[in-house]
């Protein structure tokens, strides 16, 4: 036998907790009993949250007791007698239940559902199982209930279900065509919204929206983005939901919110670029429960009347919905169903119908036109699980990473399908893709699954890694046919970025670009070389000329004895003996960086024991106590070059040993750390400071497809319950000429309070997994003081700290080719409009390329391509053609509004 006996004390911490099955049984149904039983206990349930004063209360109570006293219970029980009396019993009671009045002039659209976590306290084997074992209950209950109604989300498990069961997939899509079955969902999976990247969202939404047209029918899907668990809501993803041909959304973690409840619960919900979705927050209670709603309903009476009494805006609609059945396997029961039916018409209760999510929607949609429907303009951020945004640290890191190689693969793979005879791989990158959006479940992602989970997802992870960089590394030597030399260096990126790279092997190799020699310094397992500035999605070759001789930096790399300090034409960054960054001065804008007599680069680590949800919470007060790193153990400057410094630095905080090499580039502001840290320490979290002087009320968060500003005082309680908030690749301070940017390549928890900027590191919870994060970390973040409020420099460094040049050695000799540089395939004229993407369409019909306003600006945009353009055409996220565009001189010029995402078809010639 299989199964899940529950949740236990996980919740808590007692992960010992047991639970038990009881004897099964195999009964035979008396209908008539049955249908006395369900009313009677619909009848009590009601009448027992019912308020005193309420008439039908005191009818249902004595409707009930004139009921069971026509019931024959004389032992013994199950006699000829009992089952004799059930029937004027059971017409006793209606009779009267029939006195107690009318129902609530409410209706409750009450859809069949199975939350089912893709994985979580288990691994996505049993969640096959699970599926199964779910999908076969549901179709067995239609038989017996002609009215039931069912709704699932997530195509992952529909995709699950047709590798393994093919039988079971027909049966679901025969009820699909029956109208009692209802797809939807819009992703791939319940995707966690605060940490996957922008392009991952686009693709849960292709990837989802495909399957169910493929496999159900063009219009088989409901048109809803259904997200009940998970735990924040990007202020980007209205107009996603929009482009990707969605018109609802729906969730109710919200309402688990720890100090604040959103006051609306049907709204409209605008995002960042001014998108309008109408949104609804199921308000099904269950009484005595601490949370404000459940996505998991055990369709009674207690939650129906919940339903109606938690729902804050009685003044604007009376159609609300309940999603009910278990979740994790089963779905509804026979009881729920049965429920449902006697509640239809129950005096005091609301009206409780079989419905769907799609007739719900629409029996609201006339709301938008009303000048009561409310607007929630802002991010929707969850008051709770703010742990999830650093736990399992090295599912993050893989996450971030092969969201990037799949990026850089598919615009090298793209470019060699434009220049070359290679073959774009689309099925394989699909494959891949689908590979990432999985793990982006939330409860994989977010880091509060158990161990295997993580053990099975990193396997994925590195076989993605392996597949990918082949499928590269083949499209770069395909490239390399084109030009003339030994090194292609590719700028996968939408910004001009420096052409400083690291090339291993021989340090004392030479190179030159266009005949010129190239800049190079020598280390003592390869050689930097600066090739200048490489353009926007471009490829540049140098050639080997063959061998010099020069110093090698800090060849015995000798422990610095003197007080050490990193300096360019920028920067003057200074040390102390510990290892502490004690100043640094911007020489440009002649002023300090750092608040006076503070510590930047400072490691501090906190008692980190949530109250409950170990993995997922960070509670207000973890800051409570605090340690910091001992004195560094060495100190030693391993690079000093004309192109490139860095000091190697050796410490220890609490019991665990950390290696950071600190480098600054002759020709950047930005100060890199890269790190290694071997992490043994229990429920403590990790955290690195930097406090600079800049006074400003307000910090910039990116977020996917744009950014967002959050206040840094604590002024009132929807303030100060953001002492954790999530970032993707950078977060910035800035006062009205100057600012500072903290820039990382896989963290996503931050906090900035006053002028202090903190990432989060590490955390390290035992539940669910009583190792997570343990052992070896590597991950790099950097600070990039700048000139003015943030703009598109930020943006180039953060891309540029996550999507480096990528450099390859070609494998062949080389032969006549006079081509040293392939020009950007796509730029643009605007520095606000960062090209997100380039790949080649689903259906092999051109270049796809998304971008999007990324600075609140309004105006024309020219996009250039790098070869010869037949037509252009805007399409949604489904690359469906939406209007033409026109095109001259291999140019387009669009008109951009505030952070709109806008996906091009480009057919070249």
């Amino acid at each position: 036998m299989r199964g899940w006996t529950g949740l236990g004390g996980f919740a808590s911490g007692e992960a010992f907790t047991k639970l038990f099955m009881r004897q099964c049984s195999v009964v035979q149904i008396d209908q008539s009993t049955r249908d006395f039983t369900v009313l009677a206990r619909i009848a009590l349930e009601t009448a027992n949250n019912l308020d005193e004063n309420n008439s039908a209360r005191h009818h249902i109570f004595n409707a009930l007791n004139d009921a069971f006293n026509v019931l024959d219970t004389r032992d013994p029980l199950w006699d000829g007698k009992f089952y004799a009396s059930v029937d004027p019993a059971l017409q006793t009671l209606r009779i009267g239940i029939e006195k107690a009045g009318m129902p609530l002039d409410a209706i409750i659209h009450a859809t069949g559902h199975a939350h089912i976590d893709v994985a979580w306290l288990w691994t996505l084997g049993q969640t096959r199982r699970k599926s199964e074992r779910t999908f076969y209950n549901v179709l067995r209950l239609m038989e017996q209930f002609p009215d039931y109604h069912f709704s699932q989300s997530q195509p992952q498990l529909y995709q699950f279900i047709k590798e393994d069961q093919p039988a079971l997939f027909e049966s679901i899509k025969q009820k699909i065509n029956e109208g009692r079955w209802e797809p939807m969902g819009g992703m791939w999976v319940e995707a966690d919204c605060n940490l996957s990247g922008a392009e991952s969202l686009a693709r849960q939404f292709l990837l989802g929206r495909t399957f169910f047209k493929e496999n159900f029918g063009k219009d088989a899907e409901t048109p809803v983005l259904w997200l009940p668990d998970v735990f924040g809501y990007a202020w980007a993803l209205p107009q996603l939901i929009q482009q990707a041909g969605l018109k609802y959304f729906m969730t109710i973690k919200i309402g688990w919110s720890q100090y604040n409840r959103l006051p609306y619960d049907t709204f409209m919900w605008q995002g960042i670029d001014g998108t309008q979705i109408l949104t609804h927050f199921s308000t099904v209670k269950e009484f005595g429960s601490e949370y404000a709603s459940t996505y998991n309903s055990m369709a009674n009476a207690s939650e129906a009347l919940g339903t109606w009494q938690n729902f804050q805006q009685k003044e604007l609609q009376k159609d609300l919905l309940m999603a009910y059945g278990y979740g994790d396997g089963g779905g509804p029961t026979r009881e729920m169903l049965e429920n449902i039916e006697v509640m239809k018409n129950f005096p005091s209760l609301p009206q409780v119908k079989q419905s769907s999510v799609k007739e719900f929607f629409e029996s609201i949609e006339p709301l938008t036109e009303s000048k009561m429907m409310p607007v929630w303009n802002g991010e929707l951020y969850l008051e709770y699980h703010r742990g999830t945004y650093t736990s399992q640290a090295r599912n993050k890191r893989a996450n971030r990473k092969a969201e990037f190689l799949l990026h850089d693969t598919e615009f090298i793979a793209a470019l060699a399908s434009v220049t070359t005879n290679y073959q774009y791989p689309n099925s394989l990158f699909t494959e891949a893709w689908k590979t990432i959006c999985l793990n982006q479940f939330h409860d994989i992602i977010p880091g509060s699954s158990i161990g295997p989970v993580y053990e099975e997802s990193q396997a994925q992870y590195a076989e993605l890694t392996t597949n990918i960089t082949q499928l590269r590394n083949e499209a770069l030597q395909s490239l390399s046919q084109k030009l003339d030399g030994d090194i292609l260096l590719v700028n996968p990126t939408s910004f001009t970025q420096q052409g400083l790279v690291f090339i291993p092997g021989d340090s004392f190799q030479r190179f030159a670009l266009n005949g010129q020699p190239v800049s190079a310094q020598q280390t003592d397992s390869g050689l930097w070389v600066d090739a200048g500035e490489l353009a926007p999605y471009s490829v540049t070759a140098l050639s080997g000329v063959g061998y010099g001789v020069g110093q090698l930096a800090a060849p015995d790399s000798a422990t610095i004895s003197k007080t050490p300090e990193l300096e360019n034409d920028f920067l003057k960054v200074e040390f102390n003996s510990n290892g502490d960054i004690t100043r640094i001065f911007d020489k440009q804008a002649n002023r300090e960086v750092l608040a006076p007599n503070s510590i930047a680069n400072q490691f501090q680590v906190f008692e980190d024991r949530p109250k409950s949800w170990d993995a997922w919470d960070v509670d207000i007060f973890y800051d409570d106590k605090i340690w910091l790193a001992e004195p560094a153990t060495s100190i030693t400057m391993i690079e000093d070059g004309e192109l490139r410094q860095t000091i190697e630095i050796k410490r220890k905080i609490q019991s665990s040993e950390f290696t950071q090499r600190i480098s600054l580039n002759h020709n950047s502001r930005r100060v890199d750390f890269d790190t290694h840290i071997n992490w043994m320490e229990r429920h403590t979290m990790l955290k690195v400071a930097f406090p600079v002087d800049v006074l400003a009320p307000q910090a910039t968060y990116e977020i996917q497809w744009g950014n967002v500003t959050r206040p840094t005082h604590r002024n009132t309680s929807w303030d100060w319950a953001r002492f954790e908030t999530c970032a993707q690749k950078w977060v910035d301070l800035s006062e009205g000429d100057y600012g500072v940017s903290l820039l990382n390549d896989c963290k996503y928890g931050h906090d900035i309070h006053d002028n202090v900027m903190r990432i989060t590191l590490l955390r390290s919870p035992t539940m669910p997994d009583p190792a997570a994060d343990f052992g070896e970390h590597e991950f790099k973040y950097s600070l990039y003081p700048h000139i003015g409020a943030w703009n598109e420099e930020t943006q180039k460094e953060a891309y540029s700290l996550n999507d480096p040049i990528v450099v390859y050695q070609t494998k062949e000799e080389r032969g006549k080719k006079s081509i040293t540089t392939l020009q950007s395939l796509v730029s643009c004229s605007s520095p606000n409009v960062v090209v997100e993407t380039i790949k080649r369409a689903e259906d092999g019909e051109g270049i796809i390329v998304r971008l999007y306003e990324s600075q609140r600006k309004r105006g024309q945009v020219q996009v250039q391509m790098g070869c010869a353009v037949e037509s252009a055409w805007v399409t949604n996220l489904l690359e469906e053609n939406e209007s033409a565009l026109s095109v001259e001189n291999d140019s387009i010029l669009l008109n951009l509004k505030p952070y709109q995402i806008m996906t091009l078809r480009v057919k070249l010639k």
